[in-house]
């Protein structure tokens, strides 16, 4: 099983239609990086849980029930008698998303170490993701647990940046460094990339991190396509060509189709993981492309199924 570790909320969209001085139309969608990455995954037929925070009010419980429908496994999800977080999205002429959250004691951000003790014998994989690395104590709970499980399960990591959370970039950098020292896959966007190391060449960064003890970098470059490095190849993957609906749930699909193509690999395993071949690499970006190019297709973060990725 892979094990999702981030945060659940509602993402708001703004709605262009009906609008008056008076009225502000908006759209509820349940998503959040890591449930989306979960949802991913458990619609590309991996076995997949989620472990966060989740409110005992009325939008935690829609949270959960998605998750059931999804199936999800929810065996790890910690109810909190606090609000879910809201992310309000609006999307600029490019279809890129601005966001703004509003989450101050949310549930998905008061995680303790006692919470996140689980047991890792049936763990093949770790995820970590998004803001909850950097917003305490939820940010010290995770990070305990991938310390814990350093050098007993596969552990991945993607920053997935969120300025309007956390605005200082020197924290998400500590975050990150603390993190990228227990994983053996960082995937990080190009975005991302910039706001962390604003003058560092992205591809010298990548090897410097595989040199520290990561297996595996991946760096996403939108429509350009995907970087992926290991000790022994350097490989790019270009970008279906699409008509472009929206980018929202775009990094989180490449995520989890990477960890559907790592697992197909059967590079969970250390010693499988460190003899990934340069065709191996290809295959798995081509793989996440594609999923993340059907992604971008449609609005919202509506991830796709196996079925249609292969097809």
């Amino acid at each position: 099983m892979i094990v999702i570790c981030g945060e659940a909320l509602f993402d708001v969209f703004k709605e262009h239609h009906s609008e008056t001085l008076t009225t502000f139309p908006l759209l509820a969608v349940a998503g959040g990086s890591p449930f989306n990455v979960a949802i991913g995954l458990a619609r590309l037929k991996t076995s997949v849980a989620l472990l966060t925070g989740l409110s005992n009010d009325f939008l935690g419980q829609r949270l959960q029930t998605v998750l059931e429908q999804e199936k999800v496994d929810t065996r790890h999800l910690i109810h909190k008698s606090a609000p879910t977080t809201l992310g309000f999205i609006e999307h600029g002429a490019d279809g890129v998303p601005q966001y703004a959250f509003y989450g101050n004691g949310a549930a998905d951000r008061i995680l303790t170490p006692h919470d996140t003790e689980i047991d890792l014998a049936p763990v093949e994989a770790l995820h970590f993701g998004s803001y909850t690395t950097v917003t305490t104590p939820t940010a010290d709970a995770y990070l305990a647990l991938a310390q814990r499980a350093k050098g007993q399960c596969f552990i991945s990591y993607d920053p997935n940046i969120r300025p309007t959370v956390e605005p200082d970039m020197s924290v998400w950098r500590s975050r990150f460094a603390q993190f990228a020292a227990c994983a053996n896959l960082i995937k990080i966007s190009d975005e991302d990339f910039d706001l962390l190391y604003p003058h560092a060449d992205p591809q010298q960064k990548a090897q410097e991190w595989l040199a520290q003890g990561t297996s595996l970098v991946i760096i996403t470059r939108g429509s350009k396509g995907v970087w992926a490095f290991n000790h022994s190849a350097t490989v790019e993957v270009t970008a279906p060509k699409i008509t472009v609906v929206d980018t929202v749930g775009a990094g989180d699909t490449l995520q989890a189709a990477t960890l559907y193509g790592l697992k197909q690999k059967q590079a969970f395993a250390i010693q499988r993981l460190a003899t990934l071949t340069e065709q191996d690499l290809i295959e798995i970006c081509q793989f996440a492309v594609k999923a993340a190019a059907i992604t971008c297709s449609r609005r919202g973060a509506n991830l796709p199924f196996l079925e249609e990725v292969t097809a």
